[in-house]
């Protein structure tokens, strides 16, 4: 009889099991850490702490000795470091590895490491926030003093030391102290060439290793987990297998980011060729996958057999389709429906996208052929779709053949760009075609470029919608809003050379305003930089040169604009300060010194004295959309006290923090202080709001409806919509902006904002009283600024510019002034004589007169010179600043392009003439009449101004009031002299 107590047999068991254990274990050890140290490659003890190595040994001993053969995942402890390993290695591992980490915290370092055997791989990854350099840690600054002494030594460059300092800065604590100097210094280099050219990097070189190639990929701006994951990704799919890895971020404070991938890659078991044909197909690849929206991928998988070239175009080509379809049925032709359209008959599709092939086939192979577009045509209308999928194809083949010139085969390009016929968008609501337009998709945006003149200014507007409902609804009306915005600019450029246009770039919601705006411009300069390998690559059906002029608009920040001229400088552009304006060094930034909102004060002053109100001696009350932080409603908020001090009353400001509202007026101050402060309207304190007032957090329980709203609800002598998105009133809701006794909830309304008022909303509200002063009236003062310094970037570098700097954005804001009084009072004058016709109506009718009048008289500018050329250079020197003439001189007429001058010329003849006279003079003439009559006024203009300063200098009583007669009515009285 056994007599043992269970807690004898306990123990026994327990002696046996653990006996046993340890014996696998120590054969385990005996068996696999000689082995692991013997085929572990270099690099891994060079990268790893000895307590990561006996950590990585641990796991293994206990798998192997489990008799499992599963992948190890370990995580330490802080949860900030993830190792994966697994017993072979297979294409499209590592990315595998990569979507299963935590998408909480961002991916910083990465380290893949393949035994010589392949029989083992280890992933490590480190994931939070990037710790960088730090100089009180003995051993981070000795190792520093090390790199950077290298770096100085093998570097001849007078910058070496502070670049080198800079580039260590940057660099990731662990980093710093686990790297070799001589990769150190590599990465330097790397590092410095991507800072200096903002291309991505893609090199291919040999390694001692002769199996294996290194592959070298280096970028900015994106999310590096996304691209370690896609480019992994990709390799695994076109069976390159991955047997070494690394990734390291370089990053300090108001530095962009820069991520280098550094692979060690097979394919076959053999290093790959950087001659072979299929090397240069991955890296062409390689360099897009980092700017490919996610939908391209999909796409690729369903419908191109993994062509990504392919499946972008056909993306890109679906977007655009889209814009007109959308306008036949929203519903029917959403962009979902397209895709899936797409999907549904591949052969089809790829026919599309071979005919885009065929249409810039190299070397302008096309050319012999008919045009393939018209067989894809042909053949979807024999074909068993459905009508409204046969229209869908149709309107992709004549996308296609609407295409002149596009970008898609350049290597280095960051999105896909096209240069579009305008005829292909036009519709019934877009019925006067622009001059030309611009297409360009790529990660997380899309964008259109119009003008309606060769010569025109715009700008360039980012619009990020807050949710996926709300971008589906962008997308709808997408170009809508870039062809009604650079509609409105054509008529507010009425005083400037420049024709109007708008650029607007949707993003999604998840997108970097400056990722999408550094893509899209770049777009735009493949397209207008003269660039020979765009004629090798491409055939071009446009066969003439484009220069754009842009400028800031919505979400288009200081930092953005420096980069579009550094780079536009970089690629050559031929007047890259001219490229864009607003420029915070060599520029006139709109919102330091509050350009637009200059010109709505004046056209406000006039349209309260239109009612009855002297602003100067009366008070009277404003609301405000766009809030203190805005460009144009924050300045307004100073001018506003600035000019009337306590006679303004600013009962209501709303923007997209919230609102505040107080019928006795916010306070002053306050406001002020979130203005200088560049604070949102919810950030006003409480404890100054009056008893009548209250402030609204779009967080605060109907917080966003009452900012939505408040535009309708807050009453007040004027209303100025300084910021929101077009068509907040529209012909649907225009009825909710009346009082209960069926008045407007202001009287006068100021557009600061482009299109916040639809054409028939204006209409409504003009009926029941109000006072509109439409956008391309009140807001044109910012995109004159614009034009002057343009000019200026012309004519002077950055140093000559600054050294005149404080007295030219004097005299510029001087004219912008004035440019709005001449307006203001030709609008109110002509609606005293006319006041059945609505002020809107008048303001488009009067910048169609002198738009209408500058082109004919454009044809007529050469005249001009060869009979008067004295009068004619003196037209140009008036129109500039004084300092600028004065300072340039001859160079005006030796540097500004003769087609420019024309344009100073003719638009400026044409304004006067329409703003002294009035709509009647010019508005009913054909064109070659109003050009001999501008050139008729010309010319008696010059004779009444000497006849005027004639009297000023005689001894008559009242010789200044005479000569401003003169000055004012004598040259319409001597034409009509002449004339009878």
């Amino acid at each position: 009889m056994d007599r043992r107590s269970p807690s004898d047999e306990y123990t026994v068991i327990n002696d046996s099991i653990t006996t046993q254990l340890l014996n696998d274990m120590q054969q385990a050890v005996s068996d696999i850490a000689p082995n692991f140290v013997k085929t572990m490659p270099r690099a891994y003890f060079d990268g790893t702490t000895q307590a990561m190595r006996l950590a990585h040994l641990k796991a293994i001993i206990a798998a192997e000795a489990s008799g499992l053969s599963q992948t190890v995942t370990l995580r330490e402890l802080d949860g900030n470091r993830y190792t994966f390993i697994s017993n072979r290695s297979y294409p499209g591992q590592l990315s595998k590895f990569v979507r299963q980490l935590p998408r909480s915290l961002p991916l910083i370092s990465a380290q893949v490491y393949t035994a010589t055997d392949g029989q083992r791989v280890l992933d490590v990854f480190h994931l939070g926030d990037h710790v960088g350099y730090d100089a009180n840690d003995t051993h981070q600054r000795s190792k520093a003093q090390q790199a950077l002494s290298f770096i100085t030594q093998h570097i001849k460059d007078d910058n070496a030391q502070g670049k080198g300092e800079a580039f260590l800065l940057s660099c990731d604590a662990n980093y710093l102290l686990s790297t070799p100097l001589e990769q150190v210094f590599r990465h330097y280099q790397v590092v410095d060439s991507i800072r200096e050219s903002g291309d991505t990097l893609v090199q291919l070189t040999s390694h001692h290793e002769t199996n294996l190639s290194r592959l070298t990929i280096g970028f900015a701006e994106y999310d590096p987990r996304r691209v370690f994951e896609r480019i992994s990704q990709h390799l695994g799919r076109c069976q390159v297998d991955i047997q070494r890895a690394y990734l390291d971020s370089f990053r300090r404070d108001g530095v962009e980011g820069i991520m280098l991938l550094n692979f060690l890659v097979q394919r076959n078991g053999k290093a790959l060729s950087a001659d072979d044909e299929q090397w240069q197909t991955l890296e062409f690849e390689l360099r897009r996958l980092l700017h490919l929206d996610e939908s391209v991928f999909g796409l690729a998988e369903t419908v191109t057999d993994g062509d990504l070239l392919g499946a972008e175009v056909l993306t890109g080509l679906s977007h655009l389709a889209h814009q007109q379809l959308v306008k036949q049925a929203p519903l029917l032709y959403s962009r979902e429906r397209i895709r899936a359209c797409l999907q549904r008959f591949r052969d089809l599709s790829m026919a599309v996208y071979h005919a885009f092939q065929f249409r810039f086939a190299v070397n302008g192979e096309h050319k012999s052929e008919t045009p393939a577009w018209n067989a894809v045509i042909e053949t979807v209308q024999q074909s068993a779709c459905r009508d409204e999928e046969k229209t869908i194809f149709i309107t992709l083949a004549q996308a296609v053949a609407s295409v002149l010139r596009t970008n898609y085969r350049l290597p280095r390009r960051r999105a896909l760009a096209l240069r579009v016929a305008p005829s292909f968008l036009a519709s019934e609501e877009r019925a006067e075609l622009p001059f030309g337009v611009f297409y360009v998709f790529g990660s997380q945006f899309d964008g259109f470029h119009v003008r309606f003149r060769d010569i025109a200014r715009g700008g360039v507007r980012i619009v990020r919608p807050r949710g996926r409902e709300q971008y589906a609804f962008e997308c709808e009306r997408h170009y809508d809003e870039a062809y009604g915005l650079a509609f409105a600019q054509q008529q507010k450029n009425k005083d400037i050379p420049e024709g109007g246009s708008k650029a607007v770039v949707l993003a999604a919601p998840s997108a970097h305003f400056d990722s999408v705006g550094r893509a899209f411009t770049d777009g735009l300069l493949d397209l207008t930089i003269p660039d020979p390998l765009m004629d090798v690559l491409h055939a071009d059906y446009l066969n003439r040169e484009e220069w754009l002029y842009l400028g800031p608009d919505e979400n288009v920040s200081n930092g953005l604009i420096t980069w579009v001229v550094e780079r536009a400088a970089r690629r050559g552009y031929p007047t890259p300060e001219a490229f864009i304006s607003s420029k915070p060094g060599a520029g006139i930034n709109h919102k330091a010194y509050g350009v637009t909102s200059e010109g709505v004060t004046v056209f406000l002053d006039n349209a309260l004295r239109f009612v009855g109100i002297d602003p100067m001696k009366q008070c009277f009350s404003v609301k405000i959309t766009g809030g203190p932080d805005g460009d144009v409603a924050g300045n307004e908020i100073l001018i506003l006290h600035r000019e009337y001090g306590d006679n303004v009353r600013i009962v209501g400001v709303a923007d997209g923090s919230g609102c505040a509202e107080d019928p006795d007026g916010l306070d002053a101050q306050e406001l002020i202080r979130l203005v200088k402060s560049e604070l949102p309207i919810a950030e006003f304190q409480l404890d100054l709001i009056g008893p009548r007032g209250r402030v609204l957090s779009i967080e605060d329980p109907q917080g966003s409806q009452q900012r939505d709203t408040l535009h309708n609800r807050v009453a007040s002598d004027a209303f100025i919509p300084a910021g929101g998105r077009p068509a907040t009133i529209n012909e649907h809701n225009w009825e909710a902006f009346l009082t209960a006794d069926g008045t407007p909830s202001s009287r006068v309304i100021v557009e600061g904002a482009n299109l916040f008022i639809t054409p028939t909303a204006r209409a409504r509200l003009s009926e029941k009283g109000a006072i509109i002063v439409k956008d391309s009236s009140a807001n044109k003062a910012g995109v004159i600024c614009s034009s002057f310094e343009i000019i200026a970037s012309m004519l002077l570098d950055e140093a000559a510019f600054l050294n005149i700097k404080d007295e030219y954005v004097a005299q510029v804001l001087d004219k912008l002034r004035a440019f709005a009084r001449l307006e203001a009072d030709a609008l109110f004058r002509e609606h005293r004589h006319k006041p059945a016709i609505h002020l809107p109506e008048l303001s488009v009718r009067l910048s169609q007169a002198i738009n209408r009048a500058t082109d004919a008289i454009t044809e007529r500018v050469n005249q001009l010179w060869n009979g008067h050329p004295e009068r004619t250079r003196e037209m140009v020197i008036r129109h500039l600043p004084a300092v600028l003439a004065e300072h340039c001189g001859e160079q005006v007429f030796a540097t500004i392009p003769k087609a420019y001058l024309n344009r100073i010329i003719a638009s400026s003849l044409a304004s006067k003439i329409v703003y002294r006279e009035g709509l009647d003079w010019l508005e009913s003439m054909p064109p070659e009449t109003v050009a001999r009559l501008a050139e008729r006024y010309f010319i008696e203009e010059a004779a009444v101004e000497a006849l005027a300063n004639e009297v000023r200098g005689s001894n008559l009583k009242n010789r200044d009031t005479i000569a401003d007669l003169l000055e004012a009515g004598g040259v319409a009285a001597a034409l009509r002299k002449k004339t009878l």
